[in-house]
């Protein structure tokens, strides 16, 4: 998959669009017509653009699971795994960490396991009272020991970096992810406890009704660039939606890729159980360690940084998952 760039001005936008400076990762593979994703490195200077500083005093709302978090096992809220584990790059781009797609599903998968969970038990003591994750060994469907083949699980079922077709593909496409999630459902034999379908260009309110209604969230992120008079788009990104702040339009996310409340790039978030930064990559295996990364939402684009735009998102709930989608002029 070769690079794609575009110019286009601030009067081209026709989704919604919120401001995200931090999360600008560098620049991902996306073909016309093909949307994938890879994240690699970026530049210091973009990995230092603070969050704006909210007015009204914060009030969250939280991924959460009958009013509390689960004992077995997501004791601190949403996972928040890292892509860069294992050899989660493509083999073409060694430098690209591409696994961002099927790390932020695996996080809702997780979390929608656990919060059906009856067992108060933890990991490492195997008990399985819910059954759409599977333990991948001899240990609990919930060890930190069951992150990575629940990835790889994951990325196969999506094609990531054509790792199933043999084609040529950075990252995962889009078109991948209701089939691949459908199969995956499946083979659980929980099929006929969700849907699937497409819905276009959710906005903030929406995204906050989804999160209020106890749904889970899985964006895909344009993102963008603005250089001299024009916007650059230069690729996407995966990441699953933590927690929601009305007031202020906030949006928390659980960033594969990176943890921004965790080294203070960002003003609002909120971590998990104690643990030192800067940790590796691994670290985020035990779920009850993360960071949840919040950013301001806005429209329109503003010149003078980065941003992102809502190009798709992934709404999980029990009995109906949404994928909406925002498909932009061109994950």
């Amino acid at each position: 998959m070769c690079m794609n760039s575009r110019n286009v001005t601030r009067n081209d936008r026709r989704a919604s669009l919120f401001f995200i400076g931090v999360l600008m990762l560098g620049i991902l593979c996306v073909a016309r017509g093909s949307p994938a994703w890879a994240t690699p490195s970026q530049s210091p200077l973009r990995q230092s653009i603070p969050t704006r500083v909210p007015t009204p005093i914060p009030s969250w709302v939280w991924i959460t699971a009958a009013g509390s978090n689960p004992a077995d096992y997501a004791p601190s809220g949403l996972p928040d795994l890292d892509q860069q584990q294992e050899d989660w790059r493509a083999a073409h781009e060694p430098g690209k960490w591409t696994h961002c797609g099927a790390v932020a599903l695996a996080d809702v998968v997780w979390w929608l396991d656990s919060s059906l969970e009856s067992s108060t038990t933890p990991p490492p003591t195997m008990t399985n009272t819910s059954f759409l994750l599977s333990p991948y060994g001899n240990w609990d469907d919930h060890d930190p020991r069951n992150v990575v083949p629940l990835v790889n699980d994951l990325a196969a079922r999506l094609d990531t970096n054509g790792g199933q077709s043999g084609q040529a593909r950075l990252g995962t496409d889009i078109g991948a992810v209701v089939p691949a999630l459908q199969d995956y459902l499946m083979q659980q034999g929980l099929r006929s406890m969700y849907d699937v379908r497409l819905v276009r260009s959710p906005g903030f309110e929406q995204l906050a009704n989804w999160v209020l209604g106890g749904q889970s969230v899985i964006l895909y992120l344009g993102l963008w660039q603005y250089q001299g008079a024009q916007w650059i788009y230069f690729g996407g990104h995966y990441a699953a939606v933590a927690g929601v702040e009305p007031a202020n339009r906030l949006l928390a996310i659980c960033d594969p890729a990176r943890d921004a409340y965790e080294a203070h790039l960002t003003q609002q978030g909120r971590r998990g159980a104690a643990h030192e930064y800067p940790h590796t990559s691994s670290v985020h295996n035990d779920v009850r360690y993360l960071s949840h990364d919040a950013y301001a939402v806005s429209t329109p684009l503003r010149a003078g940084g980065g941003e992102a735009e809502l190009n798709y998102a992934i709404v999980v709930s029990r009995h109906q998952v949404y994928l909406p989608v925002v498909v932009k002029q061109a994950r």
